[in-house]
């Protein structure tokens, strides 16, 4: 049974990442595509990808040090960004599974508690998951109707505000069980002992409890500022790389232009498909350039085609290189 839902799961999968594809390149000249990716000034491109995998990857892992902190201090940036790019190259060849793999790993090297090292991740991810957020209610004000005619199918304002809604209900909610710790411990006993058999009640409840400490820096103001200022930062490498290769094509956008298209793709990548969300990272890539910019749809999808490529290729080169140098064991459980 656990092979066939696996092979279930795969074959869906598959199917999403070649239903995206065949839309991103529905209508495209595959000539004009071969014509401009032959023209493309490589270079920038690449560029654009060492900014992206290497700088930005570096200030993700600085951002999670101070996560981590109140779990142990002083975590080598050394280890901190490799596991980052280990977790990068896992998330490229199996969706989500970075998001596993790099706490337990750290978590082996620096002797912390795993469930802790996760909850660091969960709280990573809604800081982007904001950021992307406040960075689309800020592209709204200059290209609202524009996203309206462009994805209106899709209602993305409706989806990125009902999505902002439960993050923030959701951090508000771990913020009050962090300040009264002593009463989520005794609410999730009571809870625990009633659905579940004994011997499962104290490992969920060991487990859980070490799930809420990975968001202890909410009590730690002292690190606020450095953890909102690196999530700034963070956009903005990312955000600069999407524009840098805006010139492979002699695509001409501005750094503005570049967070809307940003956002695109973070958009798509909330979908977990294989390949780093191909296809959809190609379709939402195409449609904003297209439908937004006014460029054209050659030139658009072979952005998205070599951003996309490059980028997969450097976080499976350097992740590789880091898995090897750490020895690490390509499976969840290390």
């Amino acid at each position: 049974m656990p092979k066939l839902k696996k092979i279930l799961r795969f074959s869906v999968l598959m199917i999403l990442l070649v239903f995206f594809m065949y839309l991103a390149f529905r209508g495209i000249d595959l000539n004009g595509l071969l014509t401009e990716l032959k023209k493309t000034k490589y270079i920038y491109s690449i560029f654009s990808v060492l900014i992206g995998a290497i700088f930005g990857s570096y200030i993700r892992a600085l951002r999670w040090k101070y996560l981590l902190n109140p779990l142990k201090e002083n975590i080598s940036m050394k280890n901190l960004f490799s596991t980052v790019m280990i977790g990068y190259m896992m998330n490229a060849l199996i969706p989500r599974a970075g998001e596993v793999s790099r706490p337990v790993l750290l978590a082996k090297k620096e002797g912390i508690s795993k469930a802790s090292a996760f909850g660091t991740i969960v709280a990573e991810r809604i800081f982007d998951m904001l950021s992307m957020f406040i960075a689309f209610g800020l592209c709204i004000l200059y290209y609202r109707q524009k996203i309206t005619d462009t994805f209106g199918e899709y209602n993305i304002e409706m989806i990125s505000l009902y999505f902002s809604i439960a993050i923030l209900l959701f951090v508000l909610i771990v913020v009050l069980m962090l300040f009264n710790l002593e009463k989520t411990e005794i609410i999730v006993e009571k809870i625990t002992s009633k659905i579940l058999p004994f011997k499962y009640q104290e490992k969920i409840h060991k487990i859980f409890i070490s799930l809420i400490n990975g968001f202890l820096f909410i009590k730690y103001p002292k690190y606020y500022f450095k953890i909102f200022l690196l999530t700034i930062a963070l956009w903005v490498s990312y955000a600069f790389s999407t524009y840098v290769a805006f010139f492979a094509f002699d695509i001409n956008l501005t750094f503005i232009d570049a967070n809307l298209i940003l956002v695109m793709m973070s958009f798509a990548q909330t979908l977990p498909l294989p390949g780093n969300s191909a296809g959809t990272f190609h379709l939402f890539t195409k449609m904003a350039l297209v439908n937004i910019f006014g460029v054209n749809p050659e030139t658009a999808l072979g952005y998205a085609t070599v951003s996309h490529l490059l980028g997969f290729i450097a976080l499976l080169v350097i992740g590789f290189y880091y898995s090897v140098k750490e020895n690490f064991k390509f499976n969840t459980g290390l």
